[in-house]
């Protein structure tokens, strides 16, 4: 794809939309740089507050003194693992869209990437974009389309993990049924090509909107080639092995509080209690995805204060992890940045 090359290597004869995003990129990633970790330890301690009063703390607390905490040290190395995999996906798309880049680079921007966890939806990490592009010069409205097709098969995955539960448990597919046929509406109208670079074309001759044409034909041009049946196959597949590892940490932790439960109740509850907290839109997921995943263990006979535990467990050893993780890649490049030269 050697248009693609092309274009990564000079900034777009048009208006780039993310050069237009300088500030906000800027004001965000000072914001969560600096604010994010915290805000995210504090949302997560009033979800855990509201955990502990609905399972009676001191229920919560004694089954935390009979938890085997080596299970937690699994959790992290699981997700860990798990991340390799979801790296696997973003030098995959990468490399479909012809972005060729120091494996260093990759690395610090997907992994400062995480921190990004405490936006809406994860949302917030668009700005791999904006910071590729201040390390590489890649031009934003190429890479944009990677982040955004991150998202989608992540979801895609976790959803097809939460499917299989909800065959073999009976459990209602009302929300897994809403997301596919939306993905497959949208995925279809992506791959409708002709009928996409018409409206392109039409929207070219608007004000404002025109002077940005070339860097949305680029936009959708490489979004649409994320998005064809090997690429969206490779990253869902990437995507069922990252998210279905977190599923067998939790198993895991249950099996910590001493809890004999099937490895597909762990995969299940945590696939669609990040599915639940995904569409939700909220930080992180933040409430929705731990009453989720604290309701849907209940429902298997698990005790309140067991399934409030595990429940806390899995999410520091994901979210709380993943927060942290991001934050340090993050300072420790800046940090070289500012020693060596300008701030990135």
């Amino acid at each position: 794809m050697a248009e693609y090359r092309e274009a990564s290597g000079d900034r777009p004869g048009g208006a780039d939309p993310g050069d237009d995003a300088d500030d906000q990129s800027g004001r965000l990633r000072r914001w969560v740089s600096e604010h994010g970790v915290q805000a995210t330890a504090v949302l997560t301690l009033v979800v855990f507050g509201a955990l502990f009063l609905y399972a009676d703390a001191g229920a919560v607390v004694d089954a935390f003194s009979r938890f085997e905490w080596p299970a937690f040290a699994a959790v992290i190395g699981l997700t860990t693992v798990g991340y390799a995999f979801r790296f696997g996906k973003w030098e995959f798309y990468l490399r479909e869209l012809g972005v060729d880049i120091p494996l260093k680079t990759s690395l610090t921007v997907f992994f400062s990437g995480l921190m990004m966890v405490v936006t809406p939806g994860k949302a917030g990490e668009v700005w791999k974009a904006w910071l590729l592009r201040d390390m590489e010069g890649t031009p934003a409205s190429l890479t944009t389309s990677v982040v955004g097709a991150e998202r989608v098969t992540d979801l895609i995955s976790l959803s097809m993990l939460a499917g299989v539960g909800v065959v073999a448990y009976g459990r209602s597919p009302a929300v897994l049924i809403a997301l596919a046929v939306a993905f497959a509406a949208g995925i279809g109208l992506l791959q409708w090509r002709a009928g996409c670079l018409r409206l392109l074309d039409a929207a070219a001759s608007l004000p404002v909107v025109g002077q940005y044409a070339t860097s949305l034909e680029r936009f959708y041009e490489s979004t649409y080639a994320l998005f064809r049946l090997r690429p969206l196959s490779v990253a869902t597949l990437l995507g069922i092995v990252a998210w279905g590892l977190e599923g067998v940490a939790l198993w895991i932790v249950l099996a910590g509080f001493g809890v004999e439960a099937a490895l597909l109740v762990g995969v299940f509850v945590f696939a669609l209690g990040s599915v639940i907290g995904a569409v939700s839109m909220l930080p992180g997921g933040l409430g929705a995805a731990e009453a989720s995943m604290a309701g849907l263990l209940l429902t298997f006979g698990i005790a309140e204060s067991v399934a409030a535990g595990a429940t806390m467990v899995i999410r520091v050893g994901t979210l709380w992890y993943a927060a942290v993780l991001g934050f340090v890649v993050f300072s420790v490049h800046k940090y070289r940045a500012d020693e060596s030269g300008p701030d990135v």
